[in-house]
C-alpha cells in the first residue's frame, strides 16, 4: 500500500488500519491472502487464534497469538507503528513491524470467514491504572509478557520502578526487543499501582526503548535512555521529560558521545546530580585510544542537562567487554558504582564520589542469578535494589525481586530481604 503524500507533497506515514471477524465454530485455516508473495493468515486451532503476516522488509513472518472460542469477536489493527490482536474487547498480543502490507488488496483476494476493513483509523488504546499487593516475584499480567531491566527511583514519598516491558523474550520485531518503558509505583513499598506505559515505541524507526535512568530537576522529570534503531545506525541518546512523573513527553533531543570514546555503541545512561549541583552522566562505551578498544564508563558533565562535557571515564577495563547498566550512589560514608559484566552485576565502592575505586572478595550483587540489579533511595537512607530472575522459558526477561543494601564498616554490602514486602506484613 503506498503511503500517499500529504498537502504540501510530503510523504505520510504508514496508513492504518482496522480488520474485524468473529472466530467460526469450526477449527482450521479461517483466512488466507496473499499479496505479491507476502502471506497473510488466520487459524483457529484449540482454543488459539494465530496470525501470521509477513511484512515487505523481512521474510520471516509476524505472528500474534489470542486465546479464543467460537463466537468471539476478534479484532486486528495497525496503528502505523503497533500491530495489536484482541479477542473479546481485551488486547491479546502485540507487535511493532517496519513498513506495511495492502490489506485492502489481501482481503479482495483472501478466502474464508468475512472480515469488515476500515482504512485510515484504528481505535484509540486506553490504558488503564491498576493497584495490587505482592510484588515480589510480580511481572506484568499477560501472554508472552516479562519484566526486563529495572530502573527504581524515588522522589517525594513515592518509590517507582520503570522497567523495560518485554513480549516474546526479547524476540518481539524480529529479534530488536522492542521494548518499552513501564511503570509502577509505591508510597509504603505494600500497594503498588501499575500505570500506562511511560516511554513507548511510536516510530517505525525505533527498534527499542532502551535502559537508563530518572532525575528530577527543576519541578520535572527526565528519562534518559539509548534508542536500538532499526536501520542499524548506533543506539541514540535522548531523553523525555514530565511534570507528573506519569506522563512523560519524548524531547526528541539526541546527544552522542565523542572520541576518545565510541559513540557507537553508547548506551545505558545514568544521571547523576552531585553535591554542588552539577550533573554527570555515566554511558556503556569502549574507549578508542593508541588503536586499542577497552570498555569503560564514559563520564560527562552538564550544568542544565542538555550541553554535555566530556570527561575523564569513570571506569576503563582492562578488556574489550563493556561495563553496562551502571548505578551510583550513596551509603554510610562510601560511594557505591555498580555494573554488569559478562551477565554479573557488581559494585565497587570509594570514600571519594568518583573513585579510585575498590572491591571486596565477594562483589556480586545478592548473586548471579540475579539479572541488571539498580538501586533507589527508600525513606531514612535506605537502599534498594531491583532487578529480575529469568523465566526460564525465555531468553530474556522474568520476574522483579527486591533487596535492602546494607553496608558494613569495610565498606561490602549485605543484601537482606526488604520487611514491608515479606508476606504476612
Amino acid at each position: 500500500m503506498e503511503k500517499g503524500r500529504d498537502s504540501s507533497g510530503r510523504e505520510k506515514g504508514p496508513v492504518p488500519w482496522t480488520l474485524g471477524f468473529r472466530i467460526p465454530e469450526e477449527e482450521g485455516i479461517i483466512f488466507l491472502g496473499e499479496d505479491d508473495g507476502r502471506g497473510f493468515e488466520l487459524e483457529f486451532r484449540k482454543g488459539k487464534l494465530s496470525v501470521s503476516i509477513r511484512f515487505p522488509v523481512r521474510t520471516e513472518p509476524v505472528k500474534l497469538e489470542a486465546a479464543c472460542e467460537p463466537g468471539y469477536e476478534a479484532m486486528l489493527t495497525y496503528t502505523g507503528y503497533r500491530l495489536e490482536l484482541w479477542a473479546e474487547g481485551e488486547l491479546a498480543d502485540e507487535d511493532w513491524p517496519i513498513g506495511q502490507v495492502d490489506i485492502a488488496g489481501i482481503c479482495k483476494t483472501g478466502q474464508g470467514i468475512p472480515v469488515s476493513l476500515q482504512l485510515g483509523k484504528c481505535p484509540v488504546r486506553q490504558e488503564k491504572e491498576r493497584t495490587f499487593t505482592g510484588i515480589q516475584g510480580w511481572k506484568p499480567e499477560g501472554a508472552n509478557v516479562h519484566l526486563g531491566d529495572c530502573m527504581p527511583f524515588y522522589w517525594d514519598g513515592t518509590f517507582h520502578l520503570f522497567y523495560l516491558y518485554d513480549r516474546r523474550g526479547h524476540k518481539s520485531k524480529w529479534g530488536l526487543g522492542a521494548h518499552q518503558w513501564a511503570h509502577i509505583a509505591t508510597r509504603d513499598l505494600v500497594n503498588w499501582t501499575e500505570y500506562p506505559i511511560a516511554v513507548g515505541i511510536d516510530e517505525e524507526a525505533e527498534g527499542s526503548i532502551c535502559t537508563g535512568s530518572v532525575l528530577f530537576h527543576d519541578g520535572k522529570y527526565h528519562a534518559f535512555y539509548a534508542v536500538r534503531m532499526c536501520d542499524g545506525s548506533p543506539a541514540q541518546l535522548t531523553c523525555a521529560v514530565s511534570e507528573d512523573g506519569i506522563h512523560f513527553i519524548k524531547s526528541h533531543e539526541v546527544f552522542a558521545l565523542q572520541p576518545p570514546y565510541d559513540g557507537a555503541s553508547a548506551r545505558d545512561p545514568k544521571v547523576i546530580r552531585d553535591e554542588r549541583g552539577r550533573f554527570h552522566m555515566f554511558v556503556t562505551t569502549s574507549l578508542i585510544k593508541d588503536g586499542q578498544s577497552r570498555g569503560c564508563l564514559a563520564h560527562l558533565l552538564s550544568s542544565d542537562l542538555i550541553t554535555w562535557e566530556t570527561a575523564e571515564p569513570l571506569v576503563v577495563l582492562d578488556i574489550s567487554d563493556q561495563p553496562e547498566c551502571s548505578d551510583y550512589f550513596k551509603l554510610g560514608g562510601y560511594h557505591y558504582l555498580v555494573y554488569s559484566n559478562f551477565g554479573t552485576a557488581r559494585y565497587f565502592f570509594s570514600p571519594n564520589p568518583f573513585g579510585p575505586w575498590q572491591a571486596p572478595e565477594d562483589n556480586i550483587v545478592m548473586e548471579r542469578a540475579y539479572r541488571v540489579p539498580k538501586a533507589a533511595e527508600w525513606k531514612e537512607g535506605r537502599i534498594l535494589f531491583a532487578g529480575f530472575y529469568v523465566d526460564p522459558d525465555v531468553d530474556y526477561g522474568g520476574t522483579v525481586r527486591f533487596y535492602e543494601a546494607k553496608a558494613r564498616k569495610d565498606g561490602s554490602l549485605r543484601f537482606l530481604p526488604v520487611p514491608e514486602m515479606e508476606e504476612g506484613c
